[in-house]
């Protein structure tokens, strides 16, 4: 039987990986900082979540996995030797920590399994990090010989997550699932796992994961920060609401204009990619989740500011966008450590020296202007 190591034991981790790969017969491993994910699956050694297909909702059991805090114990060791294949679904700021640890037992692996070869799979939004994701492996790897080794035995491969999950908590052990589309990985890998359904290993995943992170991340962003904004709880009744519609479609447009400037790609290969099936029943995305951590999602090469510069580049109108942008540097939920952060520091600087440090532009930049337009836009009409 084949062997997966999740690091990274949250919603995503839980709800879609193991999910996964407990409905192919792997054994599944969970391994996480924080005691009380590790406890919450020790607890009853096993957790529950609602799939939501295309034709069917039904509730899967997932059981007889391994789950582990970030200790060197002698059973943690025996499990990543024996591991084929390490999924990561972590926040971007996580790699580094985590490639700290996992550093430590690749070593291991090195010193008595050195045959063995590893793909390590990092779930993030976030594009274009593969390279220092690597990097911080080889900063923690003792000497050339342990990095050439690593160079020859594992590959760090990045993929476009187009799945939904959701809990009341990284804690919970029931989750919800879409299961319509799969997961996009980068090839080639050194891992057999084509046994695995919603895996799918492809070419040209950088700028695939470009193309979604703006068709597909962006309005949903949107949605999210002026349906916070309009005290909705979830984005399909947000969508519903017709300001919050009339900004997906201008986000969108214009995202959609940009893309096919900008990528030799044509409007029937941006649909394929950010066309997702609709599921029985579909559960309501919580605004909580797709607008967590705002921070990173109003940063200079994101899912709006990415777009932004494209539309800039081909004379595009991006009043939307700046619009979405607006919305976010508002959002206020204070059970979001981002979302305080940035309200702290508008509260002490000033909306226009915050909006221009976290988009990474000057404070007389065209780009912060709009977005302070489109703010003062959003206090007349009541929204903020």
């Amino acid at each position: 039987m084949k062997n997966v190591m999740i690091v990274g034991a949250g919603r995503l981790g839980k709800g879609f990986v193991g999910e996964t790969f407990h409905n192919a017969g792997w054994n599944i491993s969970f391994l996480d900082k924080d005691p009380k994910v590790i406890s919450e699956l020790n607890k009853n050694g096993k957790y529950q979540v609602k799939v939501h297909t295309t034709d069917d909702v039904f509730i899967n059991e997932i059981d007889n996995f391994q789950a582990f805090l970030t200790e060197y114990t002698p059973e943690l060791t025996e499990n990543f030797l024996n591991t084929d294949l390490l999924m990561c679904p972590l926040y971007p700021e996580d790699f580094e920590e985590s490639a700290k640890f996992l550093s430590v037992l690749f070593k291991k692996q090195y010193e008595v399994k050195p045959e063995d070869k590893k793909t390590i799979i990092c779930l993030t939004n976030k594009n274009h990090i593969i390279s220092n994701i690597t990097n911080y492996f080889k900063d923690n790897l003792e000497n050339d010989e342990l990095r050439e080794w690593f160079d020859k035995n594992v590959v760090i491969r990045d993929s476009i997550v187009r799945r939904s999950t959701d809990a009341k908590s990284n804690y919970s052990t029931d989750l919800v699932t879409t299961a319509v589309a799969s997961l996009i990985i980068q090839g080639p890998v050194n891992s057999d796992f084509s046994d695995v359904q919603w895996l799918d290993v492809r070419e040209n995943v950088e700028m695939l994961k470009d193309i979604k992170v703006f068709t597909i991340n962006g309005p949903h962003a949107a949605t999210a920060y002026m349906g916070y904004l309009k005290k909705y709880d979830d984005i399909v009744t947000a969508q519903e609401d017709s300001e919050v519609a009339n900004l997906i479609k201008a986000v969108h447009d214009a995202t959609v204009q940009a893309v096919l400037y900008e990528y030799p790609v044509t409007r029937e290969d941006i649909r394929e990619l950010e066309y997702l099936p609709k599921a029985k029943n579909e559960m309501p995305d919580a605004i909580f989740r797709v607008a967590f951590d705002p921070i990173r999602k109003v940063g200079p090469q994101d899912r709006f500011m990415g777009v932004i510069a494209l539309c800039q580049k081909y004379d595009i109108n991006f009043d939307g966008i700046a619009k979405a942008l607006a919305c976010a540097f508002h959002y206020a939920e204070p059970k979001d450590p981002s979302a305080v952060k940035l309200n702290k520091e508008i509260k002490a600087n000033g909306l226009q020296e915050t909006v221009a440090k976290y988009i990474g532009r000057s404070v007389d930049d065209v780009v912060v202007n709009k977005i302070l337009l489109e703010s003062e836009k959003l206090k007349q009409a009541g929204v903020i």
